[in-house]
């Protein structure tokens, strides 16, 4: 199995994954989206030898307090039902990480499976709240940033507009 970062072609085998894989067309849809607005600042994928897509994770901008400072947001994690059980996902969330923190970004927000988050060493981060979700617990992993769990701050996902996007 390979790790590495996605290229043009995987898009075909990525969608697929999460058509079919992860039977989830909405994020399948979202994810399309955020590509074609250039909002996917890095995605990370795992292939067999043939090149078939097994795993996606895919990291977008995220503004703070309405500024962009270089921290990012998983915007999706997609995992081979047959590889649930493997450290997969682990593994694609750490060669995103180090990606990541190679190019100067300064931290990754996490608000979904927030305990498996903080598991792999995200923290709780009380003082910041996602402008469209309201509520929702938040967790970030520092990367450059080492305070970034204590900022107060109101964050803005990215936002695009699923009703242009062609059928598939």
């Amino acid at each position: 199995m390979l790790l590495r970062t996605e290229i043009g072609l995987d898009a075909a085998g990525i969608d697929t994954l999460i058509r079919h894989g992860a039977q989830d067309p909405q994020l399948a849809e979202h994810i399309q989206a955020l590509r074609e607005a250039g909002l996917i600042t890095l995605g990370v994928v795992a292939t067999d030898d043939e090149g078939k897509v097994l795993g996606y994770q895919a990291f977008s901008p995220i503004q703070v307090n309405g500024e962009d400072i270089n921290w990012v947001v998983i915007s999706a994690a997609v995992i081979d039902p047959q590889y649930s059980s493997t450290s997969l996902a682990k593994d694609l969330l750490f060669e995103g990480l180090d990606s990541l923190n190679e190019f100067s970004y300064r931290a990754v927000v996490g608000y979904q499976a927030l305990r498996w988050l903080e598991d792999q060493g995200f923290q709780p981060a009380s003082g910041l709240s996602l402008e469209s979700l309201g509520e929702q617990e938040v967790v970030i992993y520092p990367l450059e940033e080492q305070d970034a769990a204590q900022h107060q701050a109101v964050l803005t996902l990215p936002s695009v507009d699923l009703t242009e996007l062609t059928n598939h």
